[in-house]
């Protein structure tokens, strides 16, 4: 569930983007956008699957809107559209979760007289079997959302360093998403209620309400009464300073050049360094992460450092990307690499870890057609994903896993 932001963070918006400079026009090659067609688990639409295409959709719309409007005119349609856009992939984060397990649900993520997008359709008892059997799922249940968010906004970053997308194109996106995100932890930090009654019809229900304030209440007390619609006033005095705390950690989002900086554009040579500060929540606390872009001899390496806490420890990762791993013919690839230590069980109350990690492999047969046209290539995308028992973003499975997802990507 989320409140409808207010309008100081669209004028900001506005404001941050007039320092977006003009896209350069396309190479010979276009830009590459992909699509996934098959996921696993095969659901009908996993967090990755909604994140990937719903990105690409609208990065070809953004870009037809660029190359027949002005700037200025194409900054407030963008504005217009997040209050579409971004919803429809937080709730997806949400309902991803939930077929995950095998639970139906509907994603309405377009704001109801409350201001709110819901997942809904989901019984009370449903809910809480999935709290007494399955925790760190339930947890996760709350928090998808805003991995979705934080997920995409890495996405957007990475195409911009890799220069495979205009800073225009995505500034004003992720600008936004970056916003919203924070509004959900600043709540916290100004100590606000939401004020939304749970429906009479439990089936007419948001499946968590506050995402940051259900989490909190759960991660503390996951025995207690059941109920969806956790607000401020209803956490404990612990649970307010942890929800001041996460309101506070937030601002890290705010160490991003992207959002503010002309000079934060894709690298004009051959070596570079960029990099960015992050802050989410997880099924088992939170996590701060540092995010490195490093061109060397014209090499790009994408790498980051994080750091997760539970309760009372905290638990290194490392993550380590080469977006282009392999140019050989017609084949390219990417690879990227995860170690971990996260909390035994993914539990806030571990005081042990367990060590983990995770390999995903995208490999591409591409196609470029004789004749010229506005379709520069195509490709068939086959991406591998192997994990052992953890906490991974964008994968909805925290088990030991083997994926296999089919694709395809246009040059355009």
């Amino acid at each position: 569930m989320k409140k409808l932001p207010c309008l100081i963070a669209a004028i900001l918006i506005s404001w941050c983007s007039n320092a977006a400079e003009k896209a350069s026009p396309d190479s010979s090659k276009g830009k590459e956008y992909s699509f996934i067609l098959q996921d696993s688990p095969a659901l009908i639409s996993t967090m990755r699957q909604s994140n990937e295409n719903l990105l690409s959709f609208y990065r070809l719309g953004v870009r037809a809107l660029n190359q027949n409007v002005s700037h200025e005119v194409s900054s407030w349609i963008q504005i217009a559209g997040a209050f579409l856009f971004i919803p429809l992939t937080h709730e997806e984060g949400h309902r991803s979760i939930l077929s995950a397990k095998g639970i139906g649900s509907i994603s309405r993520p377009y704001f109801n007289k409350e201001g709110a997008g819901y997942v809904y359709g989901v019984t009370d008892q449903t809910l809480q079997d999935l709290r007494t059997t399955d925790l760190k799922s339930y947890i996760r249940l709350h928090t998808a959302g805003l991995e979705s968010d934080y997920t995409l906004w890495c996405r957007e970053s990475n195409l911009i360093y890799e220069q495979k997308e205009d800073l225009e194109v995505l500034q004003m996106e992720l600008l936004y998403r970056k916003f919203t995100l924070m509004s959900y932890y600043l709540y916290g930090l100004l100590g606000a209620n939401i004020n939304i009654t749970e429906e009479a019809n439990e089936l007419d229900r948001d499946i968590v309400g506050h995402d940051v304030y259900g989490a909190i209440k759960n991660l503390y007390r996951p025995a207690e009464t059941f109920y969806r619609y956790t607000d401020y006033r209803d956490l404990t005095s612990t649970e307010k300073k942890y929800a001041k705390r996460v309101g506070m950690l937030t601002l890290l989002n705010m160490v991003d050049p992207l959002m503010y900086s002309r000079k934060a554009k894709p690298f004009t040579t051959q070596n570079g360094l960029r990099y960015a500060l992050g802050y989410n929540m997880c099924p088992f606390g939170d996590y701060v992460d540092e995010r490195f872009w490093w061109k060397k001899n014209g090499f790009l390496t994408e790498f980051y450092f994080r750091q997760y806490q539970n309760r009372t420890h905290f638990f290194p990762e490392i993550g380590l990307s080469f977006p282009e791993l392999l140019h050989s013919g017609p084949f390219q690839s990417n690879l990227s690499l995860t170690a971990w230590s996260q909390p035994k069980d993914l539990l806030f109350e571990s005081t042990t870890s367990q060590l983990g990690g995770s390999a995903d492999l995208r490999l591409q047969y591409v196609y470029v057609p004789r004749q010229k046209n506005s379709l520069k290539a195509i490709s068939f995308d086959l991406g591998l994903v192997a994990k052992t028992q953890g906490f991974m973003v964008e994968e909805t499975s925290m088990g030991n896993h083997f994926g296999i997802r089919f694709g395809t990507s246009v040059w355009w």
